[in-house]
C-alpha cells in the first residue's frame, strides 16, 4: 500500500471529473456480518465460561485467553462496521481529506485487533489440544508447544512491525492527508506497507493449516469409537473453512495492495473474509465446551420432566 497511497496528480485531478462515477455506495453487507457476528461470538464464549466455571468447574488456559481474543474480535467488528458506512462504502475520490485521515486511524485499529484476535484464538485453541494431554502422544505435545512459540513470536513481531511501519506512528494515518504530506515531506518516513500485510497474512495461513491439521493428525491414530471420530471430524471440517477465509482474505488482500489506488472500494471483500476468518475461528475455538453446557441443560430438563410427570400422576 506504500505505493497505492500515493496516486500521481494527473490521476488525483481526473478523479475529480465525470469520468469517474461519483456517489456511489457498497451495501450494508459488512455492518450486518459485523453485528450478527459480534453478538454470535459473545453467546459462544458466555456459554463456554458458563460451562467450563458453572458445570464442568475446571477452566484452563484456553477459557482465560479466549476472553481477549473476544474483546479483540469484537473491537474489530465494531470499527469494520463503522467504517463500512463512513469510508470503506466508497470510492477513494469521494472521501473528504478528513474522512481520509479518519479511515487510516480505523484502518490501523482494526489492523492491531485482527492479529491480537485471531493470534489469541490460536492460542486457546493450541491450550485446548495441551488439556489433553493425557492421551497426547510426545510428538504431538511438542508441536503444540512450538506452535504455541510461533503464534506468540508472531503476535510481538508484527505489533511492533504496525507501530514502525511510519515514524512517526501518526504519519500512518496523516500521509493520506497531501497538503500535511507535502508540508512534512522530509520529517516522516513509511515502509512499505503492503509488504508488512501481505507478511502476516502469509504466516496466518499456515497458522491456520497447522492448527487444522495437527487434529486431524492425531484423530488418524486416535482409539475413540467410530461415532466420536465422525464427530470430531465433523469439528474438524467446520474449523477448515476459516483457512479457507484466510486465503481468500490474502488474495483480495494483496489485489487492494498493489494493483489500485481506489483501496477502500477494493478493500469491500477483503473486509468480509477478515470478519469470516476471525469470528468462525473464534466460533470453532467454543465448540468444544458447548457439548457440555448441552449435555447438562438436557440432563436437567429431562430430570424436571420426568418429575413434573410424576407429580402429575395419578392420585
Amino acid at each position: 500500500m506504500g505505493r497505492t497511497l500515493k496516486p500521481p496528480l494527473d490521476l488525483v485531478l481526473a478523479w475529480q471529473t465525470d469520468a469517474y462515477p461519483h456517489g456511489v455506495r457498497r451495501d450494508h453487507t459488512l455492518l450486518i456480518l459485523a453485528t450478527v457476528f459480534s453478538a454470535i461470538a459473545f453467546i459462544f464464549v458466555l456459554v463456554r465460561l458458563t460451562a467450563r466455571l458453572g458445570i464442568q468447574r475446571n477452566p484452563g488456559l484456553d477459557d482465560l485467553f479466549i476472553v481477549p481474543a473476544l474483546i479483540s474480535t469484537i473491537g474489530m467488528n465494531v470499527c469494520i462496521a463503522y467504517t463500512s458506512r463512513h469510508g470503506f462504502d466508497r470510492h477513494v475520490w469521494d472521501l473528504t481529506p478528513q474522512m481520509a485521515v479518519d479511515l487510516r486511524k480505523f484502518t490501523f485499529s482494526i489492523s492491531f485487533l485482527y492479529i491480537w484476535g485471531t493470534g489469541l484464538t490460536k492460542i486457546s485453541v493450541l491450550f485446548f489440544y495441551r488439556r489433553l494431554t493425557g492421551s497426547l502422544p510426545m510428538p504431538f505435545l511438542y508441536a503444540v508447544y512450538a506452535s504455541l512459540f510461533y503464534v506468540s513470536a508472531y503476535l510481538v513481531t508484527f505489533t511492533i512491525s504496525l507501530g514502525l511501519t511510519c515514524n512517526p506512528v501518526y504519519a500512518y494515518w496523516k500521509q493520506v492527508d497531501f497538503i500535511w504530506a507535502a508540508a512534512n515531506a522530509t520529517k516522516f518516513k513509511c515502509i512499505d506497507e503492503g509488504a508488512t500485510l501481505i507478511a502476516t497474512n502469509a504466516i496466518s495461513i499456515t497458522q491456520d493449516f497447522l492448527a487444522c491439521t495437527m487434529p486431524a493428525l492425531l484423530l488418524w491414530n486416535l482409539q475413540v469409537s467410530k461415532r466420536q471420530k465422525i464427530a470430531m471430524s465433523a469439528l474438524l471440517g467446520v474449523s477448515i473453512f476459516p483457512c479457507v477465509a484466510v486465503i481468500l482474505r490474502f488474495i483480495y488482500l494483496y489485489r487492494a495492495a498493489y494493483t489500485t489506488y481506489d483501496i477502500p472500494w477494493e478493500m469491500f471483500p477483503s473486509w468480509i473474509w477478515t470478519l469470516i476468518e476471525a469470528n468462525v475461528g473464534l466460533l470453532c475455538a467454543s465448540v468444544p465446551a458447548l457439548r457440555v453446557f448441552f449435555k447438562r441443560t438436557l440432563q436437567i430438563s429431562f430430570q424436571r420432566s420426568r418429575s413434573e410427570e410424576k407429580d402429575s400422576g395419578p392420585m
